[in-house]
């Protein structure tokens, strides 16, 4: 064990948090644990709810739920409709992508995307949970000497490979969650999957602490690359510490501190962003001006109904539609248009944008008409 090891410099325990704790390690799970007693009711006045439409870039901090997150954003906005995209774990800090009012249309397109992150891999030891909130076992193993050896285990982990998520987790075996067998003290199931990790690279070594940067695909646990390095190289490792820096294009740099908005509530509209740069990583069609009303009903279109379009129009990529204002109206998925008898269409087709006629369905409308 590392029996009186908290606040060691050798080691990356988490640093603590207000409001938090550090005893026994406890792990809190999305569904349960200890949480953070709000301990703050804020109602914002109706003219800043109404203008309470758009994505919140949130630096969430250690020790919080992602759920913790969205019941202080309820309370600081005044509103139920708010949701998260993708939940970070607990211990981890940094992007957390919050949506509210009529952006929570959009989060399942803003799930999906990559992520970059940094953080501390301590080796010479396992976790339960695979970092450092779990029961923590010495190895009696020996750590590589040699930084390069360390540092090619960490490449060849890089490219397409399957992964076993923790047992500590929130994946699904048998309509059942893996943390649900490990607290009962059960045999916990493997259910390994296919991830991708595009980098995992090391910044800085200093016995027993690794300092990385990683850039890996959504589904992909940072925890099971800590624990599988260590694995391969023979003395175990665990995540000492996270920082999640970038969801897609969304950046710590445009991240705000719940303390922040708690302290200054009328701020929050002024740090959302519009749907149309919320999915700035979707190609961008403009339909005619009598085209929009059908859009809004949620009804498909054609290839001759586009006034321009901007990036690369591909059957079954969504694309966001726009108006002829720029007014975002709805996510549509295009598809080859054969027509009636079978034949691909091509009347009124841009050659710029294909050979081919695409038909363009509804996936999301976004501004709908008044009834």
């Amino acid at each position: 064990m590392f029996a009186g090891l908290v606040g060691h410099p050798k080691f990356c325990w988490p640093a603590k948090s207000p409001g938090v704790s550090l005893g026994p390690p406890v792990r809190i799970d999305e569904t349960g644990g200890p949480r953070p007693k709000p301990g703050f009711s804020i109602m914002p006045s109706r003219e800043m709810t109404g203008l309470l439409n758009g994505v919140l870039i949130v630096d969430k901090i250690g020790g919080m739920t992602s759920h913790d997150v969205v019941d202080d954003v309820r309370r600081i906005a005044g509103m139920r409709r708010v949701g998260h995209t993708g939940t970070l774990d607990p211990m981890a800090e940094g992007v957390l992508v919050v949506c509210l009012g009529s952006a929570t249309r959009i989060v399942q397109f803003l799930v999906g995307l990559d992520k970059v992150y940094t953080g501390c891999i301590t080796l010479g030891a396992i976790s339960s949970t695979y970092d450092a909130e779990g029961k923590i076992t010495m190895e009696d193993r020996p750590i590589p000497g040699s930084v390069a050896e360390i540092r090619e285990a960490m490449v060849r982990q890089v490219g397409e490979r399957i992964q076993i998520p923790p047992p500590y987790s929130a994946v699904k075996v048998s309509g059942r969650k893996l943390y649900e067998y490990a607290r009962n003290g059960e045999a916990v199931p493997q259910k390994p999957r296919r991830v991708r990790i595009h980098r995992f690279d090391m910044v800085s070594y200093e016995s027993p602490n690794i300092s990385f940067e990683a850039r890996v695909a959504s589904g992909t646990y940072i925890r099971a690359m800590a624990h599988d390095l260590g694995l391969e190289l023979g003395c175990g490792g665990f995540l000492g510490r996270l920082r999640r820096m970038r969801v897609g294009a969304f950046s710590i740099n445009q991240a705000v501190r719940l303390d922040a908005l708690r302290t200054d509530p009328q701020m929050l509209p002024a740090c959302l962003l519009d749907v149309t740069e919320a999915l700035s990583h979707m190609s961008k069609i403009t339909v005619m001006p009598d085209v929009e009303p059908m859009v809004m009903h949620g009804r498909s279109f054609h290839t001759s109904d586009i006034l321009e379009f901007d990036g690369i129009l591909s059957p079954g990529q969504p694309v966001l539609v726009l108006g002829s204002d720029g007014q975002a109206l709805s996510v549509a998925k295009p598809e080859l248009d054969h027509g009636d008898d079978g034949a691909d269409t091509a009347q009124g087709l841009d050659p710029a944008i294909g050979e081919s006629c695409m038909l363009f369905k509804p996936m999301r409308v976004l501004q709908p008409t008044s009834p």
